[in-house]
């Protein structure tokens, strides 16, 4: 499943989702005679909204359901990474054929070899002071830094890590890769309660070129090469928001 551009503030995207899912393995079911269940494979959005400072709710729910259906509906990760056409919004015909190759390596990991593949996702958010810890699942460890991708624009500091208290930014002095966890440092004290942490989710004012209007740096080790492409594709971090205890 790929979409969700125009979906980034339909609330009702992620029930939609699920009930699509559920249509499928019906409908199918009773076409085919095939008793296990047929998994949903989505990966996230990132062109809408294609403005300034704004989250959206389709990228976040994209992630979600992977983590509230495991097996089921699988969170394949973002494609911020990938070459775009230059539109902030739309895959350039390399990008797609990357996101394909990515989607079959997911396939054949969870389907062929049966697997329980996860995407390179938050497993658990502590506070100490000042600083944010985040511990991530890693495909294949160890965490890295793309510094091919330029820096996001407002959250440069954070290498796409955002920290807020509701909808009140707290700026972000560095970030550190710890072993599988990112160590998140803040400028000031932490507020005691209706802390945010999140990754990749706002937008910009302008996408970089031929990239997108969301995006962070952070990436595994995967050493995975596309058959058609001959890139690499390491796994990217998904875009997301967590509480902060």
């Amino acid at each position: 499943m790929t979409h969700g551009e125009t979906d980034f503030a339909n609330e009702a995207y992620g029930d939609e989702l699920v009930k699509l899912w559920n249509d499928y393995n019906a409908d199918l079911q009773q076409i085919t005679g095939q008793t296990e269940e047929i998994p949903l494979f989505i990966s996230q959005q990132h062109g809408f909204p294609p403005v300034g400072d704004r989250r959206a709710l389709s990228t976040l729910t994209q992630w979600r359901l992977g983590v509230e259906h495991p097996g089921d509906i699988v969170c394949t990760g973002p494609k911020y990474h990938l070459p775009g056409r230059g539109d902030g919004v739309h895959l350039s015909s390399v990008g797609g054929q990357m996101m394909g190759e990515k989607y079959g390596q997911i396939y054949f990991e969870r389907i062929v070899m049966g697997r329980d593949w996860q995407p390179l996702q938050p497993t658990g958010v502590e506070r100490s002071g000042r600083v944010i810890t985040v511990r991530f699942h890693v495909p294949v460890p160890p965490l890295r830094w793309d510094d091919a991708l330029p820096a996001p624009t407002v959250w440069a500091n954070g290498r796409g890590f955002e920290v807020r208290q509701g909808d009140t930014k707290i700026a972000i002095s560095s970030v550190e890769i710890d072993g599988d966890a990112v160590k998140i440092t803040c400028s000031g004290d932490l507020p005691a309660s209706d802390v945010t942490v999140g990754y990749a989710m706002t937008t910009h004012a302008a996408a970089p070129t031929n990239g997108f209007y969301a995006w962070g740096q952070l990436r595994d080790s995967d050493p995975f090469v596309g058959w058609v492409t001959k890139a690499a594709q390491p796994n990217y971090a998904v875009a997301f928001e967590l509480p902060v205890p």
